[in-house]
């Protein structure tokens, strides 16, 4: 016992002087570091922002009508049938489509709050409702970033198709125990809709980004102590291509600057698919986005980041072909 304390306590020290450390740099320049700040902010203000709230509101407005129950009934045949979960999970993952990063796994987090999941489900339910969205993927990716509808309209294409993969995939853990029956009704009750749907939806749209700026000023930060730079020129001995090289690692840890690298290349044959494995992982900021719901729900992480994985792999491999056929 004493020595976990040891440990820990050693573990806490260790953070304290990574944490002292890292903000000596950024005093030492902190203009450059005030500046990546800002990048953030405006990155996710103009990238972010404009996909995720309108459909944060819509989902709360969704949820809060007395039909939830009733759309889960009718989703619960086929989601049972092709992912081993109830039609309450069928219901999240339409959420998580519409919307994107992060609200298919806060939509999971609520259900297994509610009791309408099992500890078993809520793992199958997490590694399927992690998507992106549409307007994000073709609206901001596709048309903004790499000024190609047909690019983002391919990455779209790319995305749903590993997610129902994924979900397959993810049907057969622990797939002896069986999903739970959908509650009649899981809607949130509120005397003012439209307030409680506002509110939720700033403090989400927030705490995104948020975390999406201390991701972004984090590779900043790495940029500037060469870590970032000795990881790209590994990996451009197997990809001889430096925008790729350096979005694949920028994007490990914040998805929409890695895919803002990798535009400055223009479209080769190899930007589909390793931009379609960025989006499909999420970057470590949206899984950390997500774990924080999911840890709420006391929803096992391991699966899920091994989900997020796999989502990036099959990705890839599906990227692949369509630069093949298309680009």
């Amino acid at each position: 016992m004493e020595k976990g304390l040891v440990k820990r306590r050693k573990l806490i020290e260790a953070a304290a002087l990574i944490l002292l450390f890292i903000a000596a740099i950024m005093l030492s320049t902190s203009r450059r570091y005030q500046g990546a700040v800002t990048d953030g902010i405006k990155l996710w203000a103009a990238a972010v922002l404009p996909a995720l709230f309108p459909y944060l509101i819509i989902t709360f407005l969704v949820s809060s009508l007395k039909i939830t129950g009733d759309i889960a009934n009718a989703l619960s045949p086929v989601t049972k049938k092709l992912f081993n979960v109830s039609g309450a999970v069928g219901y999240a993952l339409f959420i998580s489509l519409m919307s994107g990063y992060p609200v298919g796994a806060k939509t999971v987090s609520d259900l297994k709050i509610k009791g309408v999941l099992s500890d078993a489900e809520s793992v199958r339910a997490a590694a399927l409702c992690s998507s992106s969205s549409p307007m994000f993927l073709i609206g901001s990716i596709g048309n903004l970033t790499f000024n190609s509808p047909l690019f983002g309209f391919l990455l779209f294409v790319t995305h749903i198709i590993s997610v129902f993969i994924v979900g397959f995939v993810f049907s057969f853990y622990k797939r002896s125990e069986e999903p739970l029956m959908s509650a009649a009704n899981f809607s949130a009750s509120s005397d003012n809709l439209l307030y409680d749907g506002v509110y939720s939806a700033v403090i989400s749209v927030l705490v995104v980004g948020g975390i999406i700026t201390v991701f972004y000023l984090l590779t900043e930060l790495l940029t500037g102590i060469g870590v970032l730079g000795f990881a790209s020129n590994l990996i451009t001995a197997a990809i001889p291509d430096v925008n790729l090289a350096d979005g694949i690692i920028t994007g490990f840890f914040e998805c929409t600057k890695g895919l803002k690298i990798i535009a400055t290349g223009g479209i080769s044959v190899l930007t589909l698919p390793i931009s379609a494995a960025i989006c499909g992982f999420g970057g470590v900021s949206v899984i950390m986005q997500s774990v924080a719901y999911l840890k709420k729900a006391k929803i096992k992480i391991a699966p899920f980041l091994l989900a997020k994985i796999l989502a990036a792999i099959i990705n890839f491999c599906i990227g692949i072909i369509l630069s093949a056929v298309f680009l």
